[in-house]
C-alpha cells in the first residue's frame, strides 16, 4: 500500500510543480527554498507521532551515513534545479525513467535481503520497458542542463540507498524532517531568496507540493523499510505512465502504441513480483 501511496502523491506533486514553475513562472531560487521550508514544517506536526531515533544513530557508522546522505541529497537537489532551468520541463521524464533503474541495480548491489532474483528481473524489464518507450533521439544529446539531470539521477539513487540504512536507525518521519531541515538552510543560504513576497496563491501552491510531497517521500521511506527497496522502485515505475496517461486525457495528447505496450509490460511485472518476489 505505501508504493501505491507514493505514487499517487508523487504524480499529484509533479503537476503542481509544473503549474508552479511554468505557468506560474515562481524562480527556483524562491521556489526551492519555500518548498524545503514547508516540507520541513510538514513533517515537523507529525514527528510527535510518528518520529522516532535511535541512540544508535549516535555511533559513529551511522554518524557518517547520515553526513553522506545529507551531501548526496544536496547535490542531486543542486544538479536537479540547474537542470530544471536550464531545460524544459520535459527533461523531468528523463529523471523518473532512469532514477528507479539505477536504484534497483545499486539495492540488488549493496543492500542486503534486497536480493530476490524474481523481483530484481521484474524490476529492471519494467525500467527497460519505460525507458524504450519514451526514448528519442532528442535525450541522447547531452547539453549542460542534461548532464545535471543524469548526474542528479545517479546521486539520488544514492542517497536512497544511504536512506535505507539509515532508516534502521530513524523513523521514516524522524528522517525526513531532519533532512529537510538541513536542505532547507542549506538552500536558503544558498539561494538568499526573499521569500516574503511570495504571492499568496503561488504560496497555496507551493504549500500543496510540500504537502504531497511529504506523503510521497515518507510513504517511500515506510515502503523502503516494509517491501524494501527494489519492490518499492518497481511500482513507483508505474508513476510516469500515469502521468502519461493523465496528459493525453486532459491536454488530448495522443498516446503512442509503444506507451500502451510498456503499461502492460510494467503492470505483468508488479503482479510477477508481487506474487512471487516476496
Amino acid at each position: 500500500m505505501f508504493p501505491i501511496i507514493a505514487t499517487l502523491s508523487q504524480i499529484g506533486g509533479i503537476l503542481v510543480d509544473k503549474i508552479v514553475l511554468t505557468r506560474r513562472q515562481v524562480s527556483l531560487r524562491v521556489f526551492v527554498p519555500l518548498l524545503f521550508l514547508f516540507l520541513f514544517l510538514f513533517s515537523m506536526v507529525l514527528f510527535p507521532f510518528l518520529g522516532t531515533i535511535s541512540h544508535q544513530m549516535f555511533t559513529p557508522y551511522y554518524i557518517i551515513i547520515f553526513i553522506l546522505m545529507i551531501v548526496t541529497a544536496i547535490i542531486w537537489n543542486v544538479f536537479y534545479y540547474r537542470g530544471v532551468q536550464q531545460e524544459k520541463m520535459n527533461e523531468f521524464e528523463l529523471i523518473i525513467m532512469f532514477q528507479p533503474l539505477f536504484t534497483i541495480i545499486l539495492a540488488a548491489v549493496f543492500l542486503r535481503g534486497e536480493q530476490s532474483v524474481h523481483t530484481i528481473i521484474a524490476a529492471i524489464i519494467a525500467a527497460i520497458a519505460l525507458i524504450l518507450a519514451h526514448l528519442q533521439k532528442k535525450h541522447l544529446e547531452f547539453s549542460a542542463g542534461a548532464i545535471s539531470l543524469i548526474l542528479a539521477v545517479i546521486f539520488m539513487s544514492v542517497e536512497l540507498i544511504l536512506i535505507k540504512i539509515l532508516l534502521v536507525v530513524f523513523s521514516p518521519v524522524a528522517l525526513y524532517m531532519v533532512r529537510t531541515a538541513i536542505i532547507f538552510i542549506f538552500f536558503y543560504f544558498y539561494y538568499k531568496p526573499d521569500i516574503f513576497r511570495v504571492a499568496n496563491t503561488n504560496v497555496a501552491l507551493i504549500l500543496s507540493s510540500a504537502a504531497l510531497g511529504v506523503v510521497q517521500m515518507v510513504t517511500k521511506f515506510y515502503g523502503f523499510e516494509k517491501y524494501g527497496v527494489v519492490y518499492t522502485s518497481l511500482v513507483l515505475i508505474a508513476a510516469p505512465l500515469v502521468i502519461y496517461f493523465f496528459s493525453s486525457i486532459f491536454l488530448h495528447e495522443k498516446i503512442k502504441p509503444r506507451v500502451l505496450i510498456a503499461a502492460l509490460v510494467i503492470l505483468l511485472c508488479i503482479v510477477y513480483a508481487t506474487v512471487l518476489g516476496k
